[in-house]
């Protein structure tokens, strides 16, 4: 057998047992099964950034030596992130994407965004997608994949698990305690979730810190972002915790809302673009270049885009919570700033990846990766208009306007992040040729029409309510739709990695370059 760039793992792997521990030097440690992924060499490279001649010369001298049996098994490390999810998906088109769309239906009822009784209930749907969708995507893509990326194995892999089943608990009973949160057993059941929703973010770190500490490889510049990502993760948690206990604690609806004003805005601020747009901003650089085929920028701007991301941030919470409490409105100079300094993050980011280049790897998730960052482009975009839309529409603050940012922001760019990613790496890992499943033309179209549909209408019910709330009721259930048709198809690609094992397959993608 003459081993080439165009030639698959999964051939390799069949043919020459013994080129599992060649592979697994790169970072392989069981992706794609037993048999390996339908990748030809030349994509496995490049992806592990491993010298594609030297590997090839390596499983070239492989060929000439004695082969042992090789009876491949799964280990923790390698199927534990299908639990996070599979949860993650169970609870998007339940307790998520489901309730907020049940909950967007009864606004549009209503016919108004500030329906206080609805208040707790928007609450457990935003703690159910932050830690439920965003999380458990996070925490499994992490434990699967970082180690990897450093060439090492998963320390303590039994902790691994015990964080999700942690996580879980805290997340089943945080929405109930949300939903009882002025009766006794409701204070009971929010410091329960707190305590184990933190153990479990802890231990997700420290799982994460011991497995990067075992590793040889040098630092990347992308890990700064993974980093305060990380500490952002932390952060939200203890302040989803004080949250919650302010709002409980509260005495009379007047302390409540002003409460809920002073200290939600900082918390989706710190869990949307400190948490999630710095792990995505990471990811991004050290994944989608590669495994698409982008080209490099022609100047690194990493540092520039970490440090507008986190100062924006900063600025923004500080500038936020002291307009609140002095009442000295020259704090909204420094909100201004914040505001326009997040489009500027974006399209740099866009243009620090190369996303609107074309991929010399073409594949069916790539459009949710670009539509990802063109929303993120929107969404970051509208908020240097936010203070300027309520001084003109005599708003104090404008529900409905910043309602629609944060939808493109969430749905629009993490939820389409969520989609592209996970449908790109699941079939890899189970050993799947991905060119024979589905286009995924049908939920991509659904989840942008709902999306364009919800931030537009949003904006429009300030203008229109009669025609606009009608329709924006209906958008969220476009959005499962779209959500159940994708994670219905990647739940049974995930349920094919027990049993399926990558067919040979020479050259499923194209060489690099050409």
């Amino acid at each position: 057998m003459v081993i080439t760039e165009r030639t698959s793992v999964a051939e390799v792997v069949q043919n020459i047992p013994n080129s599992r521990r060649i592979f697994d030097k790169h970072g392989l440690h069981g992706c794609g099964g037993g048999q390996g992924p339908a990748e030809s060499l030349a994509f496995f490279a490049a992806v592990h950034q491993a010298d594609l001649p030297t590997l090839i010369e390596e499983l070239n001298r492989e060929t000439q030596r004695p082969q042992e049996r090789f009876a491949y098994k799964e280990t923790p490390a390698d199927y534990i992130y299908r639990r996070f999810f599979k949860a993650g998906i169970f609870i998007v088109l339940t307790v998520g994407a489901l309730w907020g769309a049940v909950n967007l239906a009864q606004i549009a009822i209503g016919k108004s965004f500030l329906q206080l009784h609805l208040v707790q209930s928007i609450h457990a749907h935003a703690h159910a997608m932050i830690f439920g969708w965003v999380g458990l995507f996070v925490m499994g893509f992490a434990y699967q994949s970082f180690p990897r990326f450093k060439n090492t194995t998963l320390w303590r892999p039994e902790l691994a698990n015990l964080s999700f089943y942690l996580m879980l608990a805290g997340i089943v009973t945080r929405m109930s305690a949300e939903l009882l949160i002025h009766s006794d057993l409701g204070l009971a059941l929010g410091a329960f979730a707190a305590v184990v929703e933190l153990i479990a973010v802890v231990l997700f770190l420290t799982v994460l810190y011991q497995t990067a500490s075992q590793s040889l490889e040098p630092h990347n510049r992308y890990e700064m972002f993974l980093v305060a990502s990380f500490v952002w993760f932390f952060v939200q948690a203890i302040l989803s915790d004080v949250f919650f206990f302010a709002k409980a604690t509260a005495v009379g609806q007047q302390q409540l809302i002003k409460r809920i004003a002073l200290i939600d805005g900082p918390l989706r601020d710190v869990q949307l673009l400190g948490f999630a747009a710095l792990i995505i901003a990471g990811v991004s650089q050290r994944f989608v270049p590669l495994v698409y085929g982008l080209k490099p920028p022609k100047k690194d701007r990493q540092r520039l885009i970490f440090a507008l991301m986190n100062g924006a941030l900063i600025l923004n919470v500080i500038s936020y919570v002291a307009v609140l409490t002095t009442g000295n409105l020259a704090w909204g100079i420094g909100l201004e700033l914040a505001y326009l300094l997040m489009p500027l993050w974006a399209l740099l980011l866009a243009i620090q990846l190369g996303i609107f280049g074309k991929p010399s790897q073409p594949d069916r998730t790539f459009k949710f990766v670009r539509s990802a960052y063109i929303w993120l482009i929107i969404a970051n975009g509208m908020m240097p208009f936010f203070l300027v839309y309520g001084i003109a529409m005599h708003q104090g603050f404008a529900h409905a306007y910043m309602g629609a940012h944060r939808h493109a922001f969430t749905v629009g760019f993490i939820s389409m992040m969520i989609m592209g990613v996970a449908a790109r790496v699941v079939p890899i890992l189970a050993g799947v040729d991905a060119r024979k499943l589905s286009n995924l033309w049908g939920p991509f179209l659904l989840i942008t029409i709902g999306n364009s549909g919800r931030v537009l209408l949003q904006i429009g019910t300030d203008f229109l309510p009669n025609v606009a709330y009608p329709l924006v009721g209906l958008t969220g259930f476009l959005e499962v739709t779209a959500l159940a048709w994708w994670g219905i198809g990647l739940w049974r690609v995930m349920n094919r990695s027990r049993t399926e094992r990558a067919k040979v397959l020479s050259a499923p993608f194209p060489i690099l370059g050409q």
